[in-house]
């Protein structure tokens, strides 16, 4: 059946030196040259920052003493205040998008950024858990143009299509990024209907075993984008079995896209990867000459899941990312590749010989998927793999050489303060820091993208610190909501675990080569994790 949508032409922001020097004034009391940097127009001081894509007119704003900042304890303001701070700034600097019969701006309940700590050898009663900013949150949504079984207001998803304002110590602006292309008429195309969709998504099973919806896509403010227009998103719950052969969990897909109409967005095809036999790595020798290594697992598709398009490419960004700063490639395993065994029996051989590791694909709250050795057959690594405790059964993760790593999928840090019935993440992920600095990831369900490997490496190599690169590349990729019920949604989480003891603190580590890294904090004393809303 043929059903017609409406698509929009996207404007440039018409950003010059001028307006960025005035924002940056009118955000963070920012004064300096505006200096280009590849894609971004950039104003920097010792600590607050602003870059600014002028194709798209989003933006990142940060004063590094306070954005993300653990040690501090601010006075905020009350929540009822919040979207109004957020609405008088955007009027104020001319940031409002033009909205339309089509075209809606929506307010969101206020967001923020929480920590949680407590000391290793004591119990949950022990834990500290504290709010270190606000947040107003804007986004848009298109009104359904008369599609039935669609709500009255269509999400926009992607990432490009919000703009959040952060509120410190009395209510100061701390940080803001998003911002919005400017959206011209629409016209009417005939578009897929989700059968047509849904055949087109090359998943396992049938639509009825799918919850699909309809959506609009923007894509993160450096991606050049024509036009705005719909998808349909699909995902679903498939069981999986744990690794240690103790039972089986629910995990939920990874919402992913399909282009409703010849517009997109599209995904990019990669060749697929030969089937995996040997089992070697860098020698000795090329380790010693290079120690900086990288690798990365992802899933597209595995048994029953439904298929994570974007998965690929996102893994193959954050290894030329990091390979183009002189990185040494271990591995980039992919699917019926991507084993288990390269996490657990096998660490020491793979995860655990390389500094930073990425992997993207499917998780929930406690664990990820990935693939056993020689079958086409996906396992739940859950967190009873590295044990309760350090070396507690074993080795995982980080008595090696492994610094940092990444989930990119949907878990796993969900957790009380962030979500009722997400649990206790610093009891669920004590036993992973065997030498381990940070175990980055998410608190929520997410989306599938070609974008945050590529973020990732790219802001890393900028200089960033690894955590507030990785919490910036969450916020520009993933949307604010996804819809989904606690513990799992309605708000987008990104999150950060890692643990300190006397003198060590990986909070602040930068990648190698591009500023300070924190000893290994084995033997650690406290457990950690920070929470932001993308």
């Amino acid at each position: 059946m043929t059903i017609s949508l409406p698509v929009f032409e996207l404007g440039r922001s018409g950003l010059d030196g001028e307006r960025v020097a005035a924002l940056a004034a009118g955000l963070l009391d920012l004064e300096g040259e505006v200096r280009e940097l590849e894609d971004r127009l950039v104003v920097v001081d010792e600590n607050r920052t602003l870059e600014v894509f002028p194709a798209s007119g989003s933006f990142y704003a940060s004063d590094a003493s306070q954005l993300h900042n653990p040690w501090l304890r601010p006075k905020l303001p009350p929540a009822d205040r919040v979207p109004g701070l957020g609405r008088e700034l955007m009027d104020r600097l001319g940031l409002a998008p033009r909205t339309g019969d089509l075209v809606e701006l929506v307010e969101l309940p206020p967001g923020g950024t929480y920590l949680a700590t407590r000391p290793r050898r004591r119990g949950p009663k022990d834990r500290r858990d504290r709010q270190l900013d606000t947040q107003a949150r804007f986004t848009l949504g298109i009104r359904n143009p008369g599609i039935d079984s669609e709500p009255r207001l269509l999400p926009v998803i992607g990432g490009g299509g919000k703009l959040t304002f952060t509120f410190g110590d009395e209510g100061r602006l701390i940080g803001a990024h998003g911002g919005f292309r400017p959206i011209g008429e629409p016209f009417n195309v005939e578009a897929l209907d989700v059968r047509e969709a849904f055949d087109r998504l090359g998943a396992q099973g049938t639509l009825e075993d799918q919850h699909a919806y309809l959506a609009y896509y923007l894509a993160p403010g450096d991606v050049d984008q024509r036009v705005l227009a719909p998808v349909w998103v699909f995902t679903s719950r498939f069981d999986v079995e744990h690794a240690d052969g103790k039972g089986s969990s629910s995990v939920s897909s990874r919402h992913t896209f399909v282009a409703a109409t010849e517009h997109g967005p599209f995904f990019p095809q990669l060749e697929a990867q030969p089937e995996r036999t040997e089992r070697a790595v860098a020698s000795r020798a090329a380790r010693a000459l290079n120690p900086s290594e990288a690798g990365t697992s992802w899933v597209k598709q595995i048994d029953q899941s439904t298929p994570l398009n974007g998965s690929p490419q996102n893994a193959q960004g954050f290894v030329d990312g990091l390979s183009a700063d002189g990185w040494q490639v271990n591995f980039n395993w992919g699917d019926l590749n991507a084993w288990e065994s390269d996490w657990n029996a096998d660490d020491d051989t793979w995860v655990d010989a390389a500094d930073f590791v990425f992997y993207t694909g499917h998780a929930n709250q406690n664990g990820w998927v990935l693939c056993v050795p020689g079958k086409q057959q996906s396992v739940l690594l859950g967190a009873s793999v590295p044990g309760t405790a350090p070396n507690t059964p074993g080795d995982r993760y980080g008595q090696n050489d492994l610094e940092w790593f990444v989930i990119a999928a949907c878990g796993p840090l969900q957790d009380n303060v962030i979500s009722p019935g997400g649990g206790d993440v610093l009891g669920r992920w004590d036993g992973a820091f065997d030498g381990l600095h940070t175990l980055l990831g998410y608190g929520a369900i997410t989306f599938d993208n070609t974008d945050e490997g590529r973020k990732l490496s790219r802001y890393t190599r900028d200089g960033m610190g690894v955590i507030n690169a990785w919490f910036r590349t969450a916020k520009e990729v993933q949307p604010a909501t996804n819809g989904e019920s606690a513990p799992d949604g309605p708000d987008v989480w990104v999150g950060a675990m890692w643990v300190t003891k006397p003198g060590v603190d990986p909070s602040g580590d930068h990648i190698w080569g591009h500023g300070s890294v924190s000893a290994d904090p084995t033997s650690p004393s406290s457990l950690v994790c920070m929470w932001t809303t993308c």
